[in-house]
This record gives C-alpha cells, structure tokens and sequence, in this order.
C-alpha cells in the first residue's frame, strides 16, 4: 500500500504514513458518520466450497491467500479501501474514506486488475485447472460511511447490498455493474447491456452492464465545454507561440509549467496547444500520467516512450523491440545513436526474452533513478534531430515523488529543439517540489476567464442565445471564471429544466441557484480537492459550510473548536488553496458556493443537525456586524430541526432545544419585513416556522395582517376566527348590518362583533382581532363593518388602558371620518391618538397620527400647518427606522405638492413610494399614487399617458370599493380629457367625480370636481354654469378653510365675471389672491392665478403693471407652463430668458423654505435605513432642505 497524500509505501498496519505523517487508516481522522457517493467493488471466487472440501486446509489457505492478496493489491494501487475480507472473496470501496474525481473508474480498472492476476495465478498454480475463478460486481451510489460500533470503518446502504447481489449473478471470470457506474465511466470503458435482472429486496428489474474494454489510458469526461469555441487565452497561448519560436530557432529545450485548480481547461489549453505546434511544423507527444496502477516511479517516462514509439498497451516485446530499433536506426548519424533498447523495453515492462511482461518494468534498483531517464533522454534527443518536438505532459500533480524526480532527470538530459509543456494543479509547485527536480523551469498559473470570456463562453453555451443581465451575473458569480464549473452548471440547470430559452431569448427560473445545483461528476472533482487536504484544513471546511456561503467574523471561536490548536495553519492552507477568502468586512467566503455544497455534502444528517444547533444557539446569544443574527437563527434552527426529523432523533435530544430561539428570531424578522414593506416574506417567514413549530397568538396575528396587505382576506380572515375561538371569542356570522350608527358609537359599541367572554389578559389580543377585522372590511369596501370594529377596539382600549389599540383605533376611524368630509372630527380623533403616543413614548403611533393629520391640514390649505407635522412625522419614522411610514410621509407631501402645483416634485415623490407601496400591499396607497403621477403628468403639460394611469388608479380603487379614490382618479381622468381639448369627456368625467365625492361628502374632492368642471364649462363658453359650480366649491369652504384653500374657485369666479366682460369685478378679486403669490393655493398654481391676473391689467390697458406681475409670475409658487410661456412671451424676449433664469434660481434658493418634510435626500435613504435610530433621525433631520409646499 502507499501513502494516498506522497505515494510513498507504507509500514504494513501503520495508522499514519511515516514519511508525511498522513492519516492511513480511515478511522484516525475519519469522522463519525458521512454521506459519500462511492463505487463498491464486490469479488467472489466462484466454486470455491465445491473445490475446497475435498482438499487439506493449508493447501487450500495457500491458494486463497495469495489470489485474495492479488485482489488487496490491485485495490491498493488504484486508491480503494479494502472493507473487508471474507473465506473467499472481497469488498471495497472507491470514494471513502478519501474520495478522487474519478472513482468509478478507479474501481472498474482494479476490477481488471483483478481478474487478470487472479486468472495468471490460477494458471500458474496448476495449468489452469483449478475450477474456480473470480466474479465482480460493481455499483456505484451513496452510502453512510463511518465507524461502524466504534470498532471499524465501513460503508453501509443499498448500494452495498447491491454490489453484493450483482457480484452473486455474475458469470465466472467478469465484470458486472449497475447503471450508474456505467455511465460515470463510459467515456473510458466499453460496456454491454445485459438482460435487466430481479435481484432480492429489489421490486424493479435492475439494470446491469457487462464490461467489454477499458481504454489503456486514463479517461477524461466529456463535457459541453468540449465542442464549445477555446475562448480566452489569448496572452496565454502567445505565451507558448513565442517560446515555441524560440527553441525551433534555438534548438535548444525549455520547460514551460502551467497550472490550475481543476475546470480551469488545462487539458483544452493543451489540446490547443497541441493544434498550434503541428500547424507549425512541431511532432507532438501527448501522455496523461495515471494517478494509479503498478509503474507508477516510471509511469510518465515509460508513457512517453509508448508514444515516441507509437506502441499500444497490449503490443508484446517483439513489437516493441522492432519500433524502438526502427527509430535508433533512423539516426542521421548511426554509428553515433546511443540509444538503450534493453534498459527502454525494461521501461515498458518488457523483461528477457520468455520473461513474463509487468507493466512499469524496472522498480527496485537504485541506478534506475538515473539510468532510465537518460535513456529516455537519449531517445527523445535523437528524436529532435528529425525536427521539433513537443512534450505534453498533463495532470503532472498526480505522479509520484519518484515519478517527478525521474522525469526531472530526463529533461535535463535533453537537448535539442525540445518544447516541454508540464500541466497540473497548482499544488505541483506548492507541495511537490517540482521546481527543485525540474530547473529552469518558467512557471505560469492559468487564471480564470475573465467577465467578458465567461460571458461569451456561456453564449456559446446556449447556443448564441442570451439570458437577462441579473442572471447571467449571477451564473457567472456561482462559475467564478472556471470553464467547466460553469458548463456544469449549465448542463444540469438545463436537464431540470431550469434553464431554458430557445434562439436568443434564454431564462433562469427564479431561485434556481438557492438548491443545490452540483452535479455529480463536479461534486466528485470538488470532493477529491476536499479530501486532498490536511485533516484539519478539511474539518474546518466543513465546519464552516455548515454556516453557509460565508462565515461571519464572530465566529472564528466556534471554528477554533472544530481544529483546536490548528486553526491558524488549516485556514491558511484554505486560503492558498483558493477554498476560502477573506471579505473585506471580516469573516470568510467561499470561493464558489459549488464548493460550499460539496464540503457540507457528506456531513451525516445527524451531525448537520447538531452542528446547525449550535450555530442557532450560539447566534443567539452574539452580537453580529453587518448582519442579523436573527437571521442565522432561523436558519439555522430550521435546518437542525429538518434533519432531525429526517433521521428521528430522539426527542430528549439538545437539538430540540432551538425551536424557541427559532420562533422568537422569526417573530423579529417578520415585523422587520413588514416595517420593510414586505408581507409576504413575513407570511414566508411565519409559514416556515410553523412547520417545525407552533406559533403564538401574537405570531398568528402578525400572519394575519400581513395576509390582509396582501389582499389574501379569505385567508386572513380565517386566521382572524382561529384565534377568536382559541380564546372563547365567538365571531356573529349573521351580523350583516349596513350603517354605521348600527354598530355603536365609541362609548357603546356593538356587542356582536365578538363575544365578551374572553379570559382578561386576552384583552390586548381581542382589541388586536377587532382591528384586524376592521381592515379586512375596509380592504373589501365594507365601511359601515369596518366602522363598527375599530368602533368596538376603541371602547375596548379605553376600557382596559390599551394605549397602542386606542391610538390604532382613533386613526382608523379618523380616516374614515375624513373621507367622509367630517375634517374636524378627523382631526380631533388624530390629536388624540397623538396625545395617548406622545404620554407612552410610542413614537411610531405618534408618527402615524402625525401623518394622518396632515391629510386634514392639506384639504384645508394649513399648507404651512401641514409642512410642520410632516416634519415631526418624518423624524418620528426615522428614529424608528420605519420605511413604510417614511413612504407613506412622501406619500402625504406628493399630494400636498400636487394641491399646490409643484408638479415636478408631486412625481418625483410619487415614482419614488410607488415601488414601496406596491410591495407593502397597500392598495390605498398604490392607487392615490398612480392618480398623483398622472395628474402631475398634465400639470407639467405631458398628458401623454396620464390617462391610463389614471383608468389603472381607478381599478386600484375599485378593487377596495373606495368611493373617494374613485372620485379622485375620475377627477384626473377629466384633467386629462381637458389638456387634449375633450371638454365634453371632461365635463362627464368631473360629473362622475362629483357624484363619487358626494357619497363621500368630502367636501376637498367635490370642491376640486366643482371646479374642474367650472372651467371646463368656461372653455366651452357656458359660463353660466361655470359660474354655479364655482358658487357651491365656495358654498362648500367653511371658516376653518385658509386663503390657500379658497383661492382657486374664487379665481374660477373671477374669471367668470371677466367672460361676462366685468374685467374690473375680475381684477378685483383676483388682486388679493395676486399679493399671496409667494404661497401655494388648493387645486390651482398660484403661478396661473397672478399671470392671469396679468393678462387682465394689459387688457384692461394697463401695461406697465402688467409688465410687474408678468415678472412677478414668474417667480410665483407653483408650475404651469401655459402661465410661464405667457409671461416670458409678454415680457422682452431676451430679457424674459434673462428673467426666466433669474427666477429659476429664486425659486431653486426659495425652496428651502418650500419643501415638505419628507422630501429628504433620495441618496441618504438607503444610508438612513442602515443607520441606527439615533443616527437615522439625524439624518433626515438634516435632510429636510427638500421642497417644502408652503411659504416661510
């Protein structure tokens, strides 16, 4: 046996190689138990009873111990592990304890191996004539490997029970295997089908293979990256070009070294390589050095003078010795051709003449070190003098120590036009000391693709076609630059159907890259690059994949546990080996998440789930940087959980102990996404911890409303009666009433809502559900029921001291009450919910009751009044990090911006909390945004569109039967009709707005509908009736309503006695809206009351004041484009340029003093939100030089 780490032999029953100090036997580093894809190779000498009974014993134990040591051997030299012997036959298995990329293989050629020295032996023990022989049977899958009853390793599962029952059928003398090992190594063996076959336990016929062949050299796998494009690589193939030219022109040898991690194309570099010299005129000799089988010390040599030679495997010495003398005789200068047939046909196993051939040859001999690779030397020297040569040697790092030192011997031997191209991976240099044996040496190290290379590779990939950039990026993120990684990845997504496209157009199926995504043979490349480390570098690795893609800083003293007194020089070996690296924040990464799947692949189940334990554990006690803990304990937990219910650990077991840190870090992180405006991760949260554990009322209440802002009632209300009946409430399915006076008022609310015999400390709960309740109906339009439960959870909350219900309660009510036109009821219910805040310190509720206030303060033009609670609002959210209520604080301004007719700011605040509100669900929201975006379009003279933003706002509100929301998006319809010239759609559609607003009673959108539908008439020269609805908008004003909000019907008023050609009644009215230019006004541009004003004084021939307040338009608050283009037209042409630039940076310096407090800095958002609460109020605090929407 030799060492699996240096490949130097070893001390019979040694547990640890005496050269390097690597582990031997599978249990001194072995872990308790693994999951590994391993190949079983079972032999039976068949016949054997039969044959033994009638024969001594010792005789028999002679014959059988050396056919079975034969067996031992061959397993040993091709990397298996003998599991066991029985009287008469073997087990053993290929991929653990130490796994290679090529494992089925490796056991299909020891099964050759095998039956070739069995069948010589038998033959040489008594002619052929004993009557027994050996059968095989090969399976390859997955098994638990691990010490089995603390005892010895083994390997268990149905693909050793397989082995077993497909070695029982086979015939005498060859080589039966299941369908998995014949296709991992059809591209090196050739394979018959034979009729499936009914093995015991097994209720479907089995397929087997018989084996035909094996190719003489090592198989590579094909792969999709074969047939593509060689794509990069261009410095690296100049590279080789330019010293290529230089031996040719030189003639003398030089070493070129090229190494890289496994996937990287080395063996496709060569290929191409190999192309270009042949192109130039260059003889190429390409070997691959097996990483098994007997000769290895000469593996390499011995296959260069195969291929110098043009032998085959299978050619007997007489061929050989006539080749080999075919090419001494070839010498230009005969009697100087020095070449040693003997010593080069010892080389290729050929002995004296009759001797038996032993592939390798010479092994034992001391001068052979130097002997045969000058003889080697010699050959490929005078095989120089024809011409140039290239030598290719790949998967160098897989020959043994004395198989570098020989070759090194040889190459410096050489001389003449001699190119030799070493490749391997990189631990060739790093631990094989190849550039002390081979000097002079350049070495090169192939990197990988670059972006643009990968990208364009992966198109060939997909045949020309593209994907959309975020996926691409992402697929590239998982290759990192490895051109078969990526070819994998590609194979594998597209067999399941998660990649997919035809022509240009290709797709990747959301989440597909959050599963597993490795397929086999890169699982088993992967896992021989794992095994290939220290022991302690492989146990921390898969330490730290249980943790996931990357590991944070603070947990470096968990790890140190796994490896203690190690640590440092296994994350070390990690880091050279390109496993891990470092992130620039702290912690670790995997260098490739493939990586990370394949080092936590083969952890047993029972283990993960303790060790992902822990980590819950352990998250929830740390304090973490730049991520939730939270986040790691749900994880976590729910993965400890899942595997322990896969292998039923028992229920006393530890593990079960993170199920309560579970709930309670989803509890965090579900109102987390709902301050984020995202329910339905909170709901994907809750779910999936409801799977491994039982939620609390107060988790199901949460569910509920996030089911609710999704709109999902049916659901929700069904959370809503669950948790009713846990807790004796009793939901009256036959209340139906249809006013709200039938629901009670705040003192005395109706009792049929719930029932009141519910234990007291449910009583937070119970005002909770009425809540909830009420949102459902106002979801589904049902005011009257909406009422009637905010109604009951306000009597409630005033009954039993529940502050946050009271202040919910008020501000739902109050919001009914306001669109109902009740604005002073509103308030009142506003200034109390902010008054119960501000006494408990819950800045969040007094946020909202803030925000909702300014609503009542913006329909009766406070302007000023509404800019000063937007502002504490604002603040208010930011020190709770509430990104919904900071939204919904823009939402409330962009309104405020479009009343008074700052356009340009009213649609930037609305694209900004769109997104925000239509992840939060809130349909509301959603729709007044659209019908904002749209009407501020118009405003600033782009209807192009504004009308289908406004028939989308309708359907918004139409989905949650909201009578105000339709009447205002039928009020932007008709603003729209209006801009193009289609007054009479406008006038029916103000009409409709009308008739919404009176069901409403809201006297701002009957005022706004009135108004429209006045100047609509005026334009089509009915001003009689533009005249009445100015009348009743102004009918409507009562005497808390400002300037501000009077001024646009009494500018339609005006307006109309000027069409009835009193120009000095319409002057005088206008006259004192003119001297408030500076202030905003309700539902018109103060910009477009003074130009008109104006445009009165030149018709009434008065043009030098005509000329002032043409300037002063200019600078007056609000847009309007018509007013503007009027004003700078009726002013000189180049001074209104002068002018209207002048008054441009008035009106930027005066927006400090007009910005509304939510306005903040777009760019400090994202900072904020990261910020803690102190530090987020600072910033938006700082932040409020937006445009504020009234004057100083």
């Amino acid at each position: 046996m030799t060492c699996p780490f240096c490949s130097v032999p070893t001390v019979p029953g040694a547990r640890y190689c005496h050269n390097c100090g690597a582990p031997l036997s599978p249990e001194a580093t072995a872990p308790q138990t693994e999951r590994r894809y391993v190949t079983v190779l079972f032999g039976d000498l068949s016949d054997f009873t039969t044959w033994s009974e009638s024969l001594d014993p010792e005789r028999v134990s002679s014959v059988t111990d050396r056919l079975l040591a034969e067996c031992v051997n061959a397993v040993n030299e091709f990397g298996g592990h003998v599991d066991k012997l029985t009287g008469d036959g073997i087990m053993a298995v290929f991929g653990a304890p130490l796994s290679h990329e090529d494992d089925a293989e490796r056991a299909v050629r020891a099964a050759q191996a095998m039956q070739k020295r069995v069948r010589r032996l038998l033959k040489a023990e008594s002619g052929g004539g004993l009557p027994i022989g050996l059968r095989i049977g090969l399976r390859s899958g997955l098994v638990v490997a691990g010490m089995q009853a603390n005892l010895e390793y083994t390997v268990i599962g149905d693909t050793v029970n397989t082995a077993a029952r497909i070695c029982a059928i086979a015939s005498i003398g060859t080589i039966w295997a299941g369908e998995e090992t014949m296709r991992a190594t059809k591209h090196a063996a050739s394979w018959r089908r034979l009729t499936p076959v009914r093995l015991k336990g097994k209720r479907e016929p089995v397929e087997v293979f018989q084996l035909l062949g094996l190719e003489d050299e090592p198989g590579t796998r094909a792969s999709l990256g074969d047939t593509a494009p060689f794509i990069g690589r261009d410095a690296e193939i100049g590279r080789v070009t330019g010293r290529l030219e230089a031996v040719i022109d030189r003639a003398e040898p030089l070493v070129l070294i090229h190494t890289a991690e496994a996937g990287m194309g080395k063996t496709r570099f060569a290929r191409e390589v190999r192309t270009l010299a042949t192109e130039r005129g260059a003889r190429v000799l390409t070997v691959r050095v097996a990483p098994y089988g007997e000769g290895r010390r000469f593996g390499p040599l011995a296959d260069l003078v195969r291929k110098a030679a043009g032998l085959r495997f299978d050619d007997d010495r007489a061929t050989a010795e006539a080749k080999l003398r075919r090419i001494a005789d070839g010498h230009p200068d005969h009697g100087e051709c020095r070449l040693n047939i003997t010593l080069l046909l010892g080389l290729l196993g050929h002995g004296r003449p009759g001797a038996a051939d032993r592939v390798g040859g010479f092994t034992g001999q001391q001068s052979d070190a130097y002997t045969i690779p000058e003889a080697v030397a010699e050959l490929i020297t005078h095989m120089s003098t024809h011409g140039p040569l290239v030598l290719i040697i790949d998967d160098l790092h897989t020959a043994s120590k004395d198989g570098i030192d020989a070759l090194g011997v040889a190459l410096a031997k050489i001389h003449g036009p001699v190119l030799v191209l070493l490749y391997g991976r990189p631990e060739l240099t790093r631990s094989s000391g190849v550039l002390t044996r081979i000097s002079e040496a350049e070495v090169h190290p192939l990197p990988p693709l670059a972006g643009a290379d990968a990208a364009r590779l992966l198109r060939e990939f997909l045949g020309g076609g593209r994907l959309p950039k975020p996926d691409e990026d992402r697929l590239l993120g998982f290759a990192q630059g490895n051109p078969y990684y990526l070819a994998e990845l590609v194979t594998l997504l597209t067999e399941q159907g998660l990649l997919s496209g035809t022509g240009d157009q290709w797709r990747l199926a959301a989440g597909s890259l959050t599963g597993k995504v490795l397929s086999r043979d890169l699982a088993q490349v992967l896992g021989a690059r794992i095994d290939a480390l220290t022991p302690a570098a492989r146990a921390l690795l898969r330490a730290a994949s249980i943790f996931g893609d990357a590991v944070p800083p603070e947990a470096t003293q968990l790890l140190e546990k796994e490896v203690p007194g190690e640590f440092d020089l296994a994350l070390q070996e990690l880091l050279d080996r390109r496993m891990l690296r470092r992130r620039s924040y702290g912690g670790y990464r995997f260098v490739t998440p493939l990586l990370r799947q394949a080092a936590y692949a083969p952890i047993g189940k029972a283990d993960a789930a303790h060790a992902h334990a822990e980590i819950a554990r352990w998250a929830a006690d740390t304090e973490l940087e730049g991520q939730s803990a939270d986040d790691l304990v749900v994880f976590h937990a729910e993965q400890a959980v899942t595997l322990a219910r896969e292998v039923e650990i028992e229920a006393i077991d530890e593990v079960w102990n993170v199920l309560p840190l579970a709930v309670d870090a989803v509890r965090k992180q579900a109102d987390r996404a709902m301050d984020a405006s995202e329910p339905e991760r909170a709901v994907a949260l809750l779910n999936g911890v409801e799977r491994i554990a039982t939620l609390s009322s107060d988790d199901r209440l949460l569910r509920g409303r996030a089911l609710t802002r999704l709109g999902r009632t049916v659901e929700a209300e069904a959370e809503i009666e669950g948790l009713a009946i846990d807790i004796g409430l009793i939901p009256d399915e036959d209340h139906t009433d249809d006013h709200a006076d039938e629901h009670g008022t705040d003192d005395h609310p109706s009792p049929r809502l719930f029932g009141d015999d519910f234990p007291e400390d449910a009583s937070e709960l119970v005002a909770q559900l009425l809540l909830l309740r009420g949102r459902l109906h106002r979801y589904k339009g049902e005011l009257a029921e909406a009422r009637g439960a905010w109604t009951a959870a306000l009597a409630l909350s005033r009954r039993e001291g529940l502050a946050g219900p009271r202040c919910d309660a008020q501000c739902r009510i109050g919001l009914l009450d306001f669109l109902a036109g009740h604005l002073s009821e509103a308030e009142t219910r506003f200034l109390d919910a902010y008054d119960v805040a501000y006494g408990v310190g819950d800045d969040k509720r007094l946020a909202w009751a803030l925000q909702h206030r300014a609503w009542v303060l913006v329909a009766r033009g406070d302007f000023d009044g509404a800019d000063e609670v937007l502002r504490e609002a604002a603040k208010a959210f930011a020190r709770q990090m509430d990104l919904v209520g900071r939204a919904w604080v823009r939402g409330v301004s962009a309104f405020a911006l479009l009343m008074a007719g700052r356009f340009t700011e009213a649609k930037r605040l609305s694209d900004v909390f769109m997104p925000i509100g239509e992840r939060s669900g809130d349909v509301f929201a959603v729709g007044l945004l659209r019908a904002i975006g749209a009407a501020a379009q118009i405003g600033l003279g782009h209807p192009e569109g504004a009308d289908a933003l406004a028939r989308k706002s309708f359907r918004d509100f139409e989905r949650i039967d909201d009578d105000w929301g339709r009447g205002f998006a039928k009020y932007v319809r008709a603003l729209a009709a209006r801009s193009i010239g289609a007054l009479d759609h406008a006038l029916d559609l103000a009409a409709g707005a009308e008739e919404y607003g009176a069901k409403t009673g809201h006297p701002l959108l009957i005022s706004l509908a009135h108004n429209l539908r006045g100047r609509c008439a005026l334009e089509a020269g009915d001003p009689a009736t533009a005249e009445a609805a100015a009348e009743e908008a102004l009918a409507l004003v009562t005497d808390d309503v400002l300037e501000p909000g009077r001024a646009a019907n009494t500018a339609l008023l005006a307006d109309v006695r000027a069409a009835k050609g009193d120009r000095a009644a319409a002057l005088r009215m206008l006259e004192p809206l003119a001297a408030h230019y500076d202030e905003p006004s309700l539902g018109r541009p103060r910009r477009a009351i003074v130009a008109r004003y104006a445009r009165l004084l030149d018709e009434d021939g008065r043009p030098d004041e005509a000329a002032e307040w043409a300037g002063i338009a200019l600078k007056s608050f609000g847009e309007d484009p018509e007013a503007t283009a009027w004003a700078a037209h009726y002013l000189d042409a180049p001074e209104s340029r002068e002018a209207e630039c002048l008054s441009a940076a008035s009106e930027h310096g005066a927006a400090s003093k007009h910005r509304t407090a939510s306005d903040h800095n777009a760019a400090s958002e994202h900072s904020a939100a990261a910020a803690s609460a102190e530090g987020a109020a600072t910033v938006d605090a700082a932040g409020l030089d937006g445009t504020r929407v009234a004057g100083a």
